[in-house]
């Protein structure tokens, strides 16, 4: 008896490795970007290592697909390229201002308990914008993640006070923000092929951030020592430039609210790659954290929706 899958398993089996290993990237990418940057503003500030990210990646790739096609293959497809600002504008840009305004008000702690509300919000906006169905395993499964994020950040421990509003608010807006993006990339077929698409979010991005150094960062010292151009390096090329890209293709691949369950996992690694670079305490709740994270994300794959095919590859 031949052990040989069906043709339509393999394929399916194939998508789904390769939907997972995307989401691994980002969430490898992502999470444990938290160390290297927290080590990276001890010689830059905030906006101007973002600038210096967003726009380097831009360049990065807007210069390989002009040497690999011609300046004309850059842009994208005529149509696309206000809504796809927008699109790389909220999870890229407003995402990052938000969690700057957040941390001025409040401890990074409570800013990622809050940022990780993420898969909340893109239950409900893929309910009313993508008509995606409610179900027992996606809501579950949404509830059982959160737990692992409260396990991790433990908010009864936090002072929760009315002049922490701001913070609160500029947290949760910029959770929404990532979550819109989110759901409206996937709410129409694109044209423009991936690599176009990622290089025209990340300019808007780029320039956005490059504007708010200029006016915020104009008397920050920057000391160019080998571990920040080191880290500047890495986040052009691998948590800006291939993790946006990943991000984008799992977005065609299974629907915004599973992509972002499994991103749940994101701050788990960083507390994890934390304890293992800086030397941070790693408590049992981290583990308890990461179980049920992994629980709520394999719940939200039982009768997962398919993907909406690879447009604009």
């Amino acid at each position: 008896m031949s052990s040989t899958l069906p043709e339509g398993s393999q394929q399916t089996a194939q998508s789904v490795a390769a939907t997972l290993a995307m989401l691994g990237l980002v969430i490898f990418a992502w999470g444990g970007n938290y160390t290297w940057i927290k080590i990276a503003l001890r010689d830059v500030g905030p906006w101007t290592f973002n600038a210096a990210r967003y726009c380097g990646a831009a360049s990065v790739i807007g210069v390989v697909l002009v040497l690999h096609g011609g300046p004309h293959t850059a842009l994208p497809v005529r149509g696309e390229r206000w809504g796809l600002a927008v699109i790389g504008l909220l999870p890229g840009a407003v995402l990052t201002v938000l969690i700057t305004v957040s941390l001025l008000w409040i401890e990074s702690t409570r800013t990622i308990l809050l940022i990780y509300t993420n898969p909340v919000w893109t239950l409900l906006l893929s309910r009313m914008l993508l008509g995606e169905r409610l179900t027992p395993f996606n809501v579950t499964g949404v509830v059982v993640g959160l737990a692992g994020i409260i396990l991790l950040t433990n908010p009864w421990a936090l002072p929760w006070q009315a002049s922490t509003l701001p913070g609160i608010v500029a947290a949760v807006a910029g959770s929404i923000a990532w979550a819109l993006g989110s759901v409206l990339y996937r709410r129409r077929r694109w044209r423009s092929t991936f690599w176009q698409q990622v290089f025209w979010q990340l300019a808007a991005s780029g320039c956005v951030t490059a504007i708010a150094a200029v006016l915020l960062e104009r008397d920050v010292m920057v000391t160019l020592t080998p571990p920040l151009l080191l880290i500047v390096l890495y986040n052009v090329l691998i948590p800006t430039a291939l993790a946006f890209w990943c991000w984008s293709q799992a977005l065609t691949r299974v629907s915004p609210s599973i992509a972002s369950q499994a991103l749940l996992l994101s701050p788990v690694f960083g507390v994890a790659q934390s304890h293992f670079v800086l030397g941070e305490p790693l408590h049992a709740a981290m583990l308890a954290s990461a179980a049920a994270v992994l629980v709520g994300t394999a719940l939200t794959f039982v009768r997962a929706p398919s993907g909406r095919g690879e447009a604009g590859r």
